[in-house]
């Protein structure tokens, strides 16, 4: 049938782009990019992406900026992993505690030892 649908010999099987998940940083640039006046195109080109993929991007662009402003800064938790003087004061005599109430075979559960601990803060403030 000379009408048919089917591909013909000539087609190339398995060219079609993988799917892959686009992050959220990603998804922010490319709204940011579009924002400033970039051509859609050229951003599409820029991400080697389908011109569908953006264009759903933007148009979901305001769940998409919102989940960016109300996601924790990855700098943020470091922040809060540096302790000051009297915290790793602290931490060392917990565990100077924690390891004699092992060697007197004494049992200890999570309550017992958040109980010393903010003692010990406490007492070093």
């Amino acid at each position: 049938m000379s009408g048919s649908k089917h591909k013909s010999s000539g087609d190339v099987f398995g060219t079609a782009k993988e799917c892959q998940a686009t992050t959220t940083k990603t998804k922010a640039k490319i709204i940011e990019r579009v924002e400033r006046g970039e051509k859609e195109v050229d951003v599409t080109r820029s991400y080697n992406m389908n011109h569908s993929t953006i264009g759903i991007v933007l148009k979901n662009k305001d769940k998409i900026m919102e989940h960016v402003k109300s996601a924790v800064p990855m700098m943020s938790t470091i922040k809060l992993k540096k302790h000051g003087k009297v915290m790793k004061e602290m931490e060392k005599l917990l565990s100077v505690w924690m390891q004699d109430q092992h060697q007197r075979q004494v049992p200890l559960n999570l309550m017992l030892i958040q109980e010393k601990g903010k003692s010990l803060y406490e007492d070093l403030k």
